[in-house]
């Protein structure tokens, strides 16, 4: 089996506990903008060492290479997430996962008008199965009623820059190093963000250990290791075949729910979580 399929999932399946701690951080006081600036004030040095001890060769970037991980850190994982991270404000995490992850039907459809893919029984399959499966797993039906339309909102804007980030780091950064690539992007996301706050209004909020534990988890469990990993597989395998992967998530984001929040689980869901797993096996022969 090829690393990008690896790769693609074990991104998913740790993405799939960012909701979790996100909805823990709200808890301790803190809203999606701080828990961001914080989260990528503790990436950054986090990675530069790293780097430093795996290969220092890594931290040497070109200017075209620099000006593209520029536009992918502010337009795309700085609206991506900070569109994520306020929908956890107005809507649960399954409801939220759903939304996000209605960005394999975008790549699909970018896929489909702007690179001409030829359409065939595995790739409609593939992703009719996924979509379906997400639905179920969610529980969509029985939640309409907790909907809320800026939530909602928010939740599909993160999808729509999270299909920018596959599509655009495919196209433009397909020889950069996954690291590399990484680590400049965050950097270039929080120079975004501190223009509308800087870090000494987020850091005299008050850390509470459970926070700053909180940040610190979502800085590498949800940040440094599954955006790394997505940004190889995609080199490898290419962001069709991963966004169709990244519904791992779903099932995972369910379990966690069902096994911390204390959110329901039905035989439904379960249906629902054996599709998109069933979906993301069968990627394999999608040429």
């Amino acid at each position: 089996m090829r690393k990008g399929y690896f790769y693609s999932a074990l991104s998913a399946v740790l993405f799939g506990t960012c909701g979790i701690i996100i909805k823990i951080a709200f808890s301790e006081g803190a809203d999606s903008i701080n828990i961001l600036i914080l989260q990528y004030i503790i990436s950054i040095p986090i990675m530069f060492f790293a780097m430093l001890l795996i290969d220092k060769n890594t931290l040497k970037i070109d200017r075209c290479d620099l000006y593209h991980t520029a536009i992918l850190g502010v337009i795309g994982n700085t609206l991506m997430t900070v569109f994520y991270y306020r929908a956890f404000n107005y809507l649960n995490v399954s409801m939220v996962t759903i939304l996000l992850y209605t960005y394999p039907v975008m790549v699909f459809i970018y896929s489909m008008i702007f690179e001409k893919m030829d359409l065939d029984f595995n790739k409609i399959f593939a992703i009719i199965t996924a979509f379906i499966g997400c639905f179920l797993t969610l529980g969509l039906v029985r939640q309409v009623d907790v909907l809320s339309v800026k939530g909602c909102i928010f939740g599909f804007l993160a999808a729509l820059f999270y299909t920018f980030m596959n599509i655009y780091s495919e196209k433009n950064m397909k020889k950069l190093n996954p690291l590399t690539m990484n680590f400049y992007s965050i950097i270039f996301s929080l120079l975004s963000l501190i223009i509308f706050r800087f870090p000494v209004s987020a850091l005299g909020k008050g850390l509470s250990i459970k926070l700053i534990i909180c940040i610190m988890v979502l800085a590498v469990v949800c940040e440094i290791i599954p955006l790394t990993l997505l940004y190889a597989a995609i080199k490898d395998i290419g962001s069709l075949k991963v966004s169709i992967i990244g519904n791992l998530e779903i099932p995972t984001a369910m379990l966690l729910s069902f096994f911390i929040l204390g959110e329901s689980m039905t035989l439904l869901q379960v249906l629902g979580a054996v599709m998109v797993i069933y979906a993301v096996y069968n990627i394999r022969k999608i040429d």
